[in-house]
C-alpha cells in the first residue's frame, strides 16, 4: 500500500479530475456541485496527512531564516 501522504495526494488529485470531467457535461453538473461541497474537506485531509506523514529530505536551514535548495546565499546577492 502507498504511504498515507502519497495516497491522499493521489486520491484528491483523482477527485479533482473526476470533478472537472463532470462539469463538462450538462447532465452531471448537479454531481459536480455536490462534489464541490466536499472538496474543502478533502483538501484539509490532504494537507493534514502530508504535514503529519510527509518526510522532508532537503538540507536543514540551520540559523538561516529561509533558504533555497537550488541557490546559495552568495548567488542571490540580496544579503
Amino acid at each position: 500500500m502507498l504511504r498515507k501522504d502519497i495516497f491522499s495526494v493521489y486520491a484528491v488529485t483523482f477527485y479533482l479530475f473526476v470533478y472537472s470531467i463532470l462539469l463538462q457535461f450538462a447532465t452531471t453538473v448537479g454531481y459536480g456541485i455536490i462534489m464541490l461541497s466536499f472538496s474543502p474537506l478533502l483538501v484539509c485531509w490532504m494537507v493534514y496527512s502530508v504535514l503529519k506523514h510527509g518526510k522532508y529530505n532537503g538540507k536543514e536551514l540551520g540559523d538561516d531564516e529561509f533558504g533555497y535548495q537550488d541557490k546559495t546565499k552568495a548567488d542571490l546577492g540580496v544579503f
